[in-house]
Formats: C-alpha cells, sequence, structure tokens
C-alpha cells in the first residue's frame, strides 16, 4: 500500500466519524439553560487502574516489514495505531493536513492512547513538580523542555507540559527530563538563560514555546549548533517572515507544530465578518509580539469585511495588538480601556478562551450588558464554556478551534523520529476547524475549569493536577 493510498484511507475513516458526529441534529445548541450530564471520556485517554508494578513500555507496535505500509516503521512509530476518537477530541472534523505532517501527528495520537498504570502516572507527576526526573528506563536521551510560561503562571501551559511529559514517559529511550519555566518574565535574559541551561546541562533535544520570539534567535542557534534540535509547538515560530530576527524553520531550528496561521486568522475573520456582519470589533493577543499571535492578527486584519471596524488595530504589520500576555490578572484592565472608548463592540478575535472570561469583568464592572457579541477563539477552557451556558443569551455566540495542548506531544514525538534520522518537516502543520459552543462543549465535572476540553491529559492525572488528588 503505497502513502497517497494510506492517506486516502485515513480520509475516509475522517469522514465516515465526521458524518457519524454531524448527523440526526445532535450537535445543535440546547435550549434550556442547564447543562447537561458530563460526556464521558473515551476509554483510550482514562487511566488504567491503580498497579504497583513499574513503568511498562508503551511504545505502539510498529508495523512490520518496512515495505510501504508505515512510512515511520523504522523508526518506531505507527501512525495507522492512531485512535481517530482522540483525533476527533482533540481537533474535531478536520481534514488531514499533508501526509509528512499528519503522519507524525497520527504517530503522536497513537502513543497519547496508551493506558497507563499507576507507576507511570505517579512519575509523570513527579517529573511534572520538578525541575529533574529520572524516568527510570535507563534511556540514554535527555530532553529538555523549555517553557516561556510555566505551570504556575497559566493552566494551558501547565497541562501542556503534562502532556509532553506523558508523550516522554512512552520512549523507553528517554531517561531523562529536564524542564524550565520563565513564568511570562518581561526580561527576554531570563527566556535565553533558560534555554541555555538545557544546552549546558547536555540535553539530546528541546521542546517549547519561544515567548519572546525572534529574541531567543541567538540562544536557540546556539542549542542547533550544539547539535541540540530545538522544536516548538502551538506555532511557535522564532520569529515570521518580515520580523527582525527571525529564524526559518527547517533551516536555522528544526521544526515547529502548529496552526497554519493565515487561515487561523482568516477562520477568525470569517467568523466575525458573518456572525457581525457590521459593527466594531477588537483583537487580543498573547505576549506582545509573539509568533502566534501575530501570525493570525495579520491574516485577520485583511480578510476583515467592510463593514467591520478594528477598533485596536496594530501600530504596523509586525506587531500585535491586545497584548495580554495571556495572564489573566491584566486581562480585566485591557477590555475595560477597550469598552470605555467603544462600549458597543460586537465580536472579538482572540486564541486564549478562559482569558476573555476575565475580560468579561470588565462588562460587569462599566454595566455592559453581554449581549449581541460574537466571539472567535482558538482554545476551549471550559470556565467560558460554561460561563456562557449559565447566561443562556441567545444573542452571544462563541466559535472555537482548538485547545491545542496535545501538540507538545507532536514535538516530543517529531524530535525523536528527527534524531533517529527520519527527514521531518520544518513546519509540521496542525489542521483547524472552526466550531460553535453548545451546552455540550461544557464540563462542569472537570477536575479544573480552566483545563482545555481537548486535552488529552486522562482525568486522574488532571484531578492529580489541580484537584489536590
Amino acid at each position: 500500500m503505497t502513502r497517497r493510498i494510506q492517506t486516502l484511507c485515513l480520509l475516509l475513516v475522517l469522514a465516515i466519524i465526521a458524518a457519524a458526529c454531524s448527523g440526526g441534529g445532535a450537535d445543535s445548541p440546547a435550549t434550556t439553560d442547564e447543562a447537561p450530564a458530563p460526556t464521558e471520556a473515551p476509554a483510550t485517554t482514562e487511566a488504567a487502574a491503580p498497579t504497583t508494578e513499574g513503568p511498562t513500555d508503551t511504545t505502539p507496535p510498529a508495523t512490520a516489514g518496512g515495505d510501504g505500509d508505515n512510512p515511520l516503521a523504522e523508526y518506531g512509530e505507527d501512525p495507522s495505531a492512531a485512535d481517530m476518537a482522540l483525533i476527533e477530541e482533540a481537533l474535531g472534523p478536520v481534514d488531514p493536513s499533508d501526509p509528512e505532517s499528519w503522519d507524525i501527528i497520527l504517530a503522536a495520537v497513537a502513543r497519547a492512547g496508551q493506558d497507563l498504570d499507576q507507576a507511570t502516572i505517579d512519575k509523570a507527576l513527579e517529573c511534572w513538580s520538578n525541575q529533574q526526573c529520572d524516568t527510570g528506563t535507563g534511556g540514554e536521551l535527555v530532553m529538555g523542555y523549555a517553557d516561556g510560561g510555566g505551570n504556575d503562571v497559566n493552566v494551558w501551559r501547565s497541562v501542556a507540559h503534562m502532556e509532553a511529559i506523558l508523550q516522554a514517559l512512552t520512549y523507553p529511550e528517554i531517561g531523562t527530563i529536564i524542564s524550565t519555566a520563565a513564568n511570562f518574565d518581561a526580561d527576554p535574559a531570563v527566556h535565553e538563560n533558560d534555554i541555555r541551561f538545557l544546552i549546558q546541562s547536555n540535553v539530546d533535544f528541546i521542546v517549547g514555546y519561544p515567548d519572546m520570539g525572534p529574541l531567543l534567535a541567538t540562544v536557540i542557534q546556539e542549542a542547533e549548533a550544539a547539535g541540540i534540535p530545538y522544536i516548538s509547538f502551538s506555532a511557535g515560530y522564532v520569529g515570521l517572515p518580515g520580523q527582525e530576527g527571525a529564524l526559518t524553520p527547517g533551516e536555522d531550528y528544526t521544526a515547529v507544530v502548529g496552526e497554519d496561521l493565515c487561515a487561523l486568522g482568516e477562520s477568525f475573520a470569517q467568523t466575525l465578518n458573518e456572525h457581525v456582519g457590521e459593527g466594531k470589533v477588537a483583537m487580543l493577543g498573547g505576549t506582545p509580539g509573539n509568533a502566534l499571535s501575530l501570525g493570525w492578527q495579520r491574516c485577520a486584519i485583511a480578510a476583515l469585511g467592510d463593514g467591520i471596524e478594528l477598533v485596536n488595530p496594530p501600530a504596523d504589520e509586525n506587531s500585535t495588538t491586545g497584548d495580554t500576555n495571556w495572564y489573566n490578572p491584566i486581562i480585566p484592565d485591557i477590555f475595560r480601556g477597550l469598552l470605555t472608548a467603544d462600549p458597543d463592540i460586537r465580536g472579538y478575535a482572540y486564541e486564549y478562551a478562559d482569558g476573555v472570561l476575565s475580560g468579561l469583568q470588565a462588562y460587569e464592572e462599566l454595566g455592559i450588558p453581554v449581549e449581541n457579541l460574537v466571539l472567535a477563539l482558538r482554545t476551549d477552557e471550559q470556565s467560558l464554556f460554561c460561563d456562557w451556558v449559565e447566561r443562556d443569551e441567545p444573542t452571544y455566540k462563541i466559535f472555537y478551534s482548538a485547545g491545542g495542548t496535545f501538540q507538545s506531544r507532536v514535538g516530543v514525538t517529531a524530535a525523536l523520529l528527527h534524531l533517529k534520522g527520519f527527514d521531518i518537516p520544518g513546519e509540521i502543520t496542525v489542521p483547524h476547524v472552526m466550531r460553535e459552543v453548545t451546552a455540550d462543549d461544557c464540563d462542569p465535572d472537570r477536575p479544573n475549569p480552566v483545563v482545555s476540553g481537548t486535552s488529552l491529559v486522562p482525568d486522574g492525572i488532571l484531578q492529580a493536577m489541580f484537584g489536590g488528588a
């Protein structure tokens, strides 16, 4: 079977899943103000019953023979073993991206579907809580994890960190995990020093998010020059074309995992164009100038319809607007400033759902009703969605793509493939699709309401991370 045939098969499977999920009107919005009973998570993502045995080898079986059925077989991966229900859970009813990217995504998800024994759960929590841990496998590889945020400053970053750790624990060859967190420090030197610390610790590869973008170019090139592949996730480009000092993935550093940012921005604009029609809108972003926000904002602004007025345009095409640092305590002030000047804003585009919930405090303080409002979002934190259910306001609509925390898993798998000699693409494209929020998107029993609904971290581990278990 050729790769093309394999890809067509995967497309057929996804089409069947999408048809099953869209039939019979089951996805229509609820008409009551009560959230339904939480949907039970797929069995493949739940932790297995605790055992007293040590960590097991959770490597998915590779297709034997390397005869073309599986292009990654000789590298220990099997894309065909991916549970398509997990793809649906993490991404929604997407069309596959290019085969080179899609095979790596499927291979990563195949590992995410492994059952976990108690010893592995305990080890994951140990690695998540400490800067350095021994995985217990005796493997020679050292994984570095460099986060511009961190466990203590942002739930999304905390969960993405755990996703990467769980993925690493499926590789017996990874014997040590070393993690750093810059905690959104405004000083680029803090972020640089974290990566330099990993270089000096002789890690074999680095996965992370470069919040400072091109300001980290020098130290990332130092890593690559030392033979340490750097792979970012969540569209963490080390600068975009046109930005001074930007690096090129696949040339200056190993790879970036993430959505097509221009397509994401155009999806946001299409949502606002269609559901706002005419009126004022605002755009929000994360850390100033980060590539994720800049990438989608550039294309969203260009795609806004004639009837849409952007109230906070950026200074130029190489800067972001509505910078929030993805840090909830400062977000109400940003909304307050926008609403004081334009209380009739009818739509927002932003990549952080829970940040909007913080911003809604400004609506309450200023006495502005949350009505005739459209949100075009990337992530899917349950906090905002459950608040939407409680408000039961029919003129208030939310559209979202996916949380994306699982992309750190793809970064780990891509790094291992690269180290084993597979030629990974410089841009590993994660497909996206926009979905409208319904009452089914609120899970009031989530261990932490700020956790993404599309995270692949099992509920038992989330409970231990955030619920004190």
